[in-house]
């Protein structure tokens, strides 16, 4: 299973509806402040990565491709 695919699901669950990998999470207002931080520790546990505070912004985290690509680059580092 791809990286995008793990977390669609963790998205959902956060957002209650379903999201497509491309789907703006912030300005859509689908994912807030409260909902982020849920998301960021729920990505920690499943991909056994510690997510640093600053790396919790739009450019990271605004979409499944988006946080895709952050914990590709998190996972091989």
């Amino acid at each position: 299973m791809d990286i995008a695919n793990r977390i669609k699901p963790l998205v959902e669950e956060i957002t209650f509806k379903s999201v497509e990998i491309d789907e703006p999470l912030y300005t859509s207002n689908l994912i807030d402040s409260m909902g982020t931080v849920d998301l960021a520790m729920m990505l920690e546990e499943e991909f056994n990565i510690k997510i640093d505070v600053r790396d919790i912004i739009e450019s990271n985290f605004d979409s499944i491709n988006k946080l895709a690509a952050y914990i590709k680059s998190r996972v091989s580092e």
